[in-house]
């Protein structure tokens, strides 16, 4: 006897708490989101029909907690993007990004069921974007040219184009430089000048005109620095 009245209120328990939680019998989740990285502001982050705008933290480096405004009743299916992200296979691209930043979600699905797991914690990371650093070698035939970049240290050595019997011809050759992020200073020298022949090559363009510069928003909304020369004359 005791323990049929026991079950009961077992029940009535279980569902005072339900209750309490979702108003109408049916459990709620907030949906949480973590934030690292992140430096400028823009990021608008988006689930089930709303939106929850994400801030730059008061001190660099930390951390950002935030969660959205309603919470999700159980056997809801969200998943967080960037506002206006395309979303093919659970892998957004583009949407609501911060300035100069591109954020991806982190450790944990961005998507799910709501109930599926204890507690709905998304976590995205924010990286500052790169863009490209290219430009055209002219009148190398000489070997062993290397360039670097003083922001990235990176070495990129350029070899002369060849005709079909690979004899050097001068002709223009593609210069790729390693990728420099947003508000980063480079400067591209030469590090090793080319030899059979003997040659000095000098380097021009970028943004002050000497192969250097700062990846700034005109560069962004180009993206990159496309304006590299470097010409190359035998000794």
């Amino acid at each position: 006897m005791k323990f049929s009245l026991a079950r009961p209120a077992l029940a009535l328990a279980v569902l005072a708490t339900l209750a309490a939680c979702g108003g109408g019998g049916k459990a709620t989740f907030p949906v949480y989101v973590t934030v690292d990285g992140l430096q400028y502001p823009g990021l608008i982050l988006s689930t089930n029909g709303q939106d929850l705008t994400i801030n730059p933290p008061a001190t660099a480096g930390q951390q950002v907690t935030a969660v959205f405004p309603n919470q999700l009743e159980y056997g809801q299916i969200y998943e967080v993007v960037p506002k206006g992200a395309t979303v093919v296979n659970h892998a957004a691209t583009g949407g609501a990004q911060p300035k100069h930043q591109t954020c991806s979600q982190s450790l944990f699905p961005a998507y799910g069921t709501a109930g599926q797991l204890a507690k709905i914690d998304i976590r995205f990371v924010c990286s500052i974007n790169s863009f490209a650093l290219t430009g055209t070698v002219k009148g190398l035939t000489g070997t062993g040219l290397i360039l670097a970049n003083g922001s990235t240290t990176g070495q990129i050595p350029v070899s002369p184009a060849l005709d079909a019997n690979q004899k050097p011809t001068g002709a223009d050759v593609q210069l790729i430089m390693n990728p420099v992020p947003y508000n980063t200073t480079y400067g591209v020298t030469v590090l090793t000048q080319p030899t059979n022949p003997s040659q000095t090559c000098t380097v021009t363009g970028g943004a002050n005109g000497t192969g250097g510069g700062t990846m700034d928003d005109a560069a962004e909304a180009a993206k990159g620095v496309s304006n590299l020369l470097v010409t190359c004359v035998n000794n």
